[in-house]
């Protein structure tokens, strides 16, 4: 029986960047706030979504198929929903804020603006996002030859901080919305509108399966994006335990010389971070000098130890990433005595 969540909720692949990046940048880099403030923006956006897991996951999985951060192309662009909910009767999107303050409602070129201690700023309406969404993704399906599907959709609102304020005549947009923790009512009112089955078994499974293989992640470029190279950041391996690096290398074992623990494979992340945040190969001569050590043998020891896919052969081979299960193996770690 397929899971509840087709797509699961999880950090997207700009912040796994981010979080590779930041520790590499030297704290007195004059880039260092911008980039955080741009990293703590998103990583709101992702825990506001995460914070739907709990009541999404009280959904009946027999009914429902719910899928987290799909980026599908339609024409010469992509778009983006934070989660769709698809069952045999209707979709719906669900647009996700993580933002504390007072939102506005304006009727005036339905404008919406979000005040937070004192300033006031316009943001795009998150309900006409939502909607916008709904209509990219029913001209997607209509492209893809799936049954017309009704689509509804809702601005739900994660911030519990966050309150909600409308002018006079936008009092309809509330159908629309919801606080995160009304959302199964919603849903559930939702459900009565559309009580015809438009999709059977095979329809619902091939609309799944066509979903997870269109998804396309976003892989943007934070070196271009904050006028960053190679040079600015700090090589050498990271510790996993209080983050100091470079951590150094010793008989097979990785010594952290500012909180003494010590690792054999501490290493795997930061070969994931130069495949995130460099470029998805690296050679001998480039892993040496990443990970601060100096012999061609033990960079060809731990190349092995990770079975990472490669081309060439002898001073010509280059390294590729195989797979994410890779990185993703638990680093062992012997915490000092």
């Amino acid at each position: 029986m397929p899971s509840l969540f087709a797509k699961e909720c999880q950090k997207s692949l700009r912040l796994q960047k981010f979080e590779a990046l930041i520790p590499r940048i030297p704290s007195n880099h004059p880039v260092l706030p911008e980039v955080m403030a741009e990293y703590k923006k998103w990583l709101a956006g992702y825990k506001g979504e995460k914070s739907l897991v709990f009541y999404l996951s009280m959904l009946p999985e027999t009914k429902y198929t719910i899928f987290h951060d799909l980026r599908l192309k339609l024409g010469n662009y992509f778009f983006q929903i934070d989660y769709l909910i698809l069952c045999s009767s209707f979709a719906l999107v669900l647009e996700v804020k993580n933002r504390s303050g007072e939102y506005f409602f304006e009727k005036a070129l339905n404008q919406t603006t979000i005040t937070n201690n004192g300033t006031t700023e316009r943001i795009k309406n998150p309900v006409t996002q939502a909607r916008l969404q709904a209509a990219k993704l029913t001209r997607w399906l209509q492209e893809h030859y799936c049954a017309k599907l009704p689509i509804a959709f809702l601005f739900v609102n994660a911030n519990d901080k966050a309150t909600i304020k409308f002018a006079p005549g936008t009092e309809q947009l509330q159908r629309n919305m919801c606080n995160s923790e009304c959302l199964l009512e919603k849903i559930s009112q939702i459900q009565s509108q559309y009580k015809e089955d438009i999709l059977d078994v095979k329809e619902l499974k091939k609309i799944r399966r066509l979903l997870i293989t269109s998804h396309t992640p976003h892989d943007p470029d934070l070196l271009k994006q904050f006028n960053l190279t190679e040079n600015d950041l700090l090589p050498g391996v990271q510790c996993p335990v209080c983050e100091h690096l470079p951590m150094r290398y010793e008989r097979g074992i990785w010594n952290c010389l500012n909180c003494k623990t010590t690792s054999k494979t501490a290493h795997v992340k930061t070969i994931h971070d130069h495949f995130l945040l460099i470029k998805p190969t690296i050679t001998n001569g480039e892993l040496r000098q990443w990970l601060c050590i100096n012999s061609s043998r033990t960079a060809n020891r731990i190349f092995h130890s990770m079975e990472l896919a490669y081309s060439g052969t002898f001073k010509n081979r280059v390294y590729f990433y195989k797979n994410k299960t890779t990185a993703a193996k638990a680093t062992v770690i012997f915490p000092h005595v």
